[in-house]
């Protein structure tokens, strides 16, 4: 979440100002006689080259030059203190205040730009799984972009549930890919349109595991891995493919089973018409502690109606707007 983002810039940055404040005291305390001494501040200047470094890691360019600025004032107020009459040392002295920038300046250029490439590289795979998931959902003819809707779905109440922002991406992505083991199911099932029987159900029932064999291979989707598997759980244990039951079942997929069954019931069906928002809530406030966490449906029915409507309103006709 973006508060949780903010937190940890914020510890970054007493971190490095600590840094930047020990660096800075040891380095005006330490007298440059006798030669011992001398030594020992010649050491405490070097390390004025960390924070740069540091910032740029963290923070990248603009990080990086703040910081490189804030060391070098530092730096010159201590040099005009105990300016050096050796013309070498003067040298020396201005030749580390241009290394505190190139040290700053090309890691931060670094980083700014292997980032960049990371969320290229982010967006494009990403690209990829949107692609995989609308095939899909076009496969089934009726369910148009649903499980496009069901991650917006999820990472909404995800986020009213407190999950922090790195894991709610992670749900995401298992909501988005919930489906993908349906690429096991035979059209003949998949697509029938009357009653399936029980044969048929048991080899629809597979498509969980299918699709968690499928999807944990890829490195960065084991954690949403999980959540396919256990999509179709429920919270009183009558799920399945495992029978999971309360906190058995992966948070994620809690969360994924009230976005599914609202965007289920709020979706236009050939065998009923979409339901409104508050007959869906009605129909999910009866399910807690049976389908859904209790927890997690208080979390689901504190959202406003609106903000689940313009979801929906993104996906009109099952086409995203222009």
């Amino acid at each position: 979440m973006l508060v949780s983002k903010q937190n940890g810039s914020r510890n970054k940055i007493i971190v490095l100002a600590s840094v930047i404040g020990i660096i800075a005291l040891l380095h005006y305390l330490t007298p440059t006689e006798p030669h011992a001494y001398h030594k020992l501040h010649i050491i405490l200047r070097k390390l004025y080259f960390l924070p740069p470094v540091m910032a740029a890691a963290w923070f990248g360019l603009r990080g990086a030059c703040v910081t490189a600025l804030a060391v070098s004032l530092l730096f010159i107020m201590h040099a005009f203190l105990d300016w050096p009459g050796n013309y070498m040392e003067q040298a020396n002295q201005v030749g580390e205040l241009a290394g505190f920038w190139v040290a700053g300046v090309i890691p931060g250029w670094l980083f700014d730009r292997q980032r960049s490439l990371l969320q290229e590289l982010a967006n494009a795979n990403e690209e990829t799984l949107l692609g995989l998931v609308s095939a899909l959902d076009l496969r089934e003819h009726n369910t148009r972009l649903h499980s496009q809707r069901v991650r917006e779905y999820t990472e909404l109440i995800a986020s009213r549930f407190g999950v922090d922002e790195k894991t709610r991406r992670e749900i995401g992505f298992g909501a988005l890919l919930h489906d993908v083991g349906k690429m096991a199911v035979p059209d003949q099932i998949l697509l029938k349109p009357d009653k399936l029987t029980d044969e048929e159900w048991q080899e629809m029932r597979k498509h969980p595991e299918a699709g968690y064999r499928i999807v944990k291979r890829i490195g960065f989707l084991r954690d949403a891995a999980e959540i396919v598997h256990a999509h179709h759980e429920r919270y009183d244990g009558g799920g399945y493919p495992r029978g999971l039951k309360g906190d058995e079942i992966p948070l994620g997929a809690r969360l994924f089973m009230v976005a599914d069954v609202y965007d289920a019931l709020t979706s236009q069906r050939p065998y009923r018409s979409p339901l409104s928002h508050e007959e869906a809530a009605a129909e999910i406030r009866k399910q807690s502690g049976y389908h859904f966490d209790p927890a997690i449906v208080a979390a689901f029915l504190a959202i406003a109606p609106e903000e689940l409507r313009l979801i929906a309103e993104r996906y009109w006709n099952g086409e995203l707007p222009d």
